[in-house]
């Protein structure tokens, strides 16, 4: 069982702590899964959210569905798709504040573990970034990972994110340069977030020994932690990553699991024990 260095309880703002400061101090691989916010409905969401947040992973990353998500391949596409869509059906709160809600729900009952919220800059902009970044600290939401914010690029929001104890989480991937890796890894907090193969995400079957190799590098520059994301899928994946990175971020391979169950709502099977079995076959 993973254990956690010091007890993350309270305000965030009034102890100036982020609760990805301390998993460096986690005693194993640092396991990351994701799920796509109001998929396939809000209600549903909440409940996997739980039943993820109360099992055997690390940090909990939160998708907000996005019409045009360039990093993300067909089955992250897919959740987002169907969100918009029941959320358009149902009339529901917008995406990006039904998405806090789901973050406050899980600090009821759970104010340890870190929670990301990933989104594309559309729709920060739209929202605003200050609003933004406040209610996603208000929320308990430790970091934020944009996909398409150029690290150049990134320092307005940066500083807004910041001055609400948020990180910003930034990417590195194979195809990274030296002297940028250096510059990213100096002006990051929390972690790395290291792009495993060019292109968007989804399960694979093979995972390149060698693009991992640069991860070296950046350990080099930084005793920030790396975690690999992006094709990752089996615990034969984590066991290659674990030879270079701090942990795993997995996404499209639970959603594979789940959608064919969740979309036909077929009773009978047991989400709860779907996921944990998921979870405990990528901690073998």
């Amino acid at each position: 069982m993973i254990t956690l260095a010091g007890t993350l309880l309270g305000d965030r703002t009034k102890m100036n702590t982020n609760r990805l400061d301390h998993i460096n101090n986690y005693k194993k691989s640092i396991l990351t899964l994701y799920l796509t916010s109001g998929y396939p409905d809000f209600n549903s969401s909440i409940e996997i959210a739980q039943i993820l947040i109360n099992s055997n992973i690390d940090i909990l990353e939160i998708g907000i569905p996005f019409s045009d998500p360039i990093a993300d391949g067909p089955t992250i596409q897919n959740t987002s798709f169907k969100a918009i869509e029941s959320k358009n059906k149902n009339n529901t709160k917008p995406i990006i504040d039904s998405t806090f809600e789901i973050v406050k729900t899980l600090r009821k009952t759970d104010m340890k573990k870190p929670i990301l919220v990933m989104s594309y800059l559309n729709p920060i902009y739209q929202f605003g970034i200050t609003k933004f970044s406040e209610n996603a600290m208000k929320a308990g939401v430790d970091g934020i990972v944009i996909p398409d914010l150029p690290f150049e690029q990134s320092k307005k929001i940066n500083r807004i994110l910041n001055n609400n104890n948020v990180y910003l989480i930034n990417m590195l991937t194979p195809a990274t340069s030296k002297a940028k890796i250096k510059e990213v890894t100096q002006n990051s907090k929390g972690f790395i977030y290291y792009v495993s193969s060019t292109g968007v995400t989804g399960s694979r079957d093979k995972l390149s020994s060698k693009n991992l190799e640069i991860i070296d590098i950046i350990k080099q520059t930084s005793s920030i932690p790396v975690l690999v994301g992006f094709g990752v899928s089996t615990n034969e994946h984590i066991k290659i990553i674990d030879k270079y990175a701090d942990g795993a971020i997995i996404a499209s391979a639970l959603i594979n699991k789940l959608s064919p169950i969740i979309e036909n709502k077929n009773k009978n099977d047991d989400i709860k024990a779907i996921i944990n079995n998921f979870i405990n076959n990528l901690r073998k």
